[in-house]
């Protein structure tokens, strides 16, 4: 891979340290969602003058540093280095500063209303915003249309604007997603993007259902066979599925592909009616379901599904009728 300074240096714009891990809750609730040596997946994607990575990364806590049982800057939070290698056991060099704009990689969990309120009001951001979506994810954006990079006698004053999202897993505070896009001020041409995308985290990312069809209902003579219902189940991360008859579990297991089929027989069911319900279930908990109806009939003679039939032994009973009557006048009659 091929780095070059000046894309680098358009990420500069905050001073990022990875934060430590240690498993002490503070008077303010804080405490660190994960323990040493704990290994997060990440697919790292930059690509921007002269750069380009595509790469499967990890990133390794480490503890060493507890958290102060007062926080009231966000620079407070404390911060060490963490290990981060490429998949094949590589270290990372000076591509990890890439990571730079995120600030933190993991932040303590506990308290992430107060944590609101630090990243507000002490982080000094341009353009600042939350992305506090739900139970499991809390994140910020903010953009810089003009910054600049000093130090002791000089200043940069870069030509590039810059825009940075990051979101955290709520769970355990890392780093679950990232981006930042740098923008030419002056042509408004884009100039580079990263992004780091957390690996295994489908069951709080999955919000879709699984797709399920409806068999239609199901009607046939008892004492007849060959009948069965087939549900055609379909998710990107499938876990379980589930079928009852009558409210009572019949079959039950995993669920392994994609799109899968399940199948239950219906046949020698007494006369009645029956409902047959299932519930796929993937990852993120979200589920499907449907009901199909078995209606069980009545056996009955299949001479009588004749209308000829029927008219010729109405007319043999009626003939039988009146020939008895005929016979009983006779009889009557000596």
């Amino acid at each position: 891979m091929k780095l070059t300074a000046s894309f680098l240096m358009i990420l500069l714009l905050s001073m990022c340290m990875f934060s430590a891990s240690v498993t002490a809750s503070t008077n303010q609730g804080f405490e660190w969602g994960f323990e040493t040596g704990d290994e997060f997946q990440f697919v790292l994607h930059a690509l921007g003058d002269g750069l380009m990575i595509d790469e499967e990364i990890y990133i390794e806590a480490n503890a060493s540093t507890p958290i102060p049982d007062s926080i009231t800057n966000w620079t407070d939070i404390p911060v060490a280095t963490l290990d981060a290698y490429y998949a094949n056991g590589t270290e990372m060099g000076i591509e990890v500063l890439l990571l730079i704009a995120a600030y933190n990689i993991e932040l303590p969990i506990g308290n992430w209303t107060y944590l609101n309120y630090l990243a507000f009001y002490t982080l000094g951001l341009e353009n600042f915003t939350f992305d506090d979506y739900d139970e499991y994810f809390w994140g910020y954006s903010w953009e810089d249309d003009n910054w600049t990079i000093s130090g002791e006698g000089w200043t940069l004053f870069s030509k590039y604007s810059i825009a940075v999202h990051v979101d955290y897993l709520k769970v355990d505070g890392f780093i679950s997603h990232y981006s930042v896009i740098t923008t030419n001020r002056t042509t408004q041409v884009k100039t580079g993007e990263i992004t780091l995308e957390r690996l295994g985290i489908e069951q709080y990312t999955d919000r879709t259902n699984p797709i399920l069809n409806q068999p239609e209902d199901i009607e046939y003579v008892f004492g007849d066979i060959g009948y069965n219902i087939t549900w055609v189940a379909s998710d990107d991360h499938p876990v379980s599925y589930q079928i009852q008859k009558d409210g009572t579990e019949v079959l039950s297991g995993d669920w392994n592909t994609t799109t899968e089929e399940f199948t239950i027989e219906v046949d020698n069911l007494e006369v009645g009616e029956y409902a047959y319900h299932i519930t796929v279930v993937d990852i993120g908990g979200n589920a499907a379901y449907d009901d199909v109806y078995v209606i069980v009939l009545e056996p009955h003679n299949a001479l009588f599904d004749n209308p000829l039939l029927i008219v010729l032994i109405v007319g043999l009973i009626a003939g039988a009728a009146v020939a008895a009557i005929i016979v009983t006048k006779i009889v009557r009659k000596r």
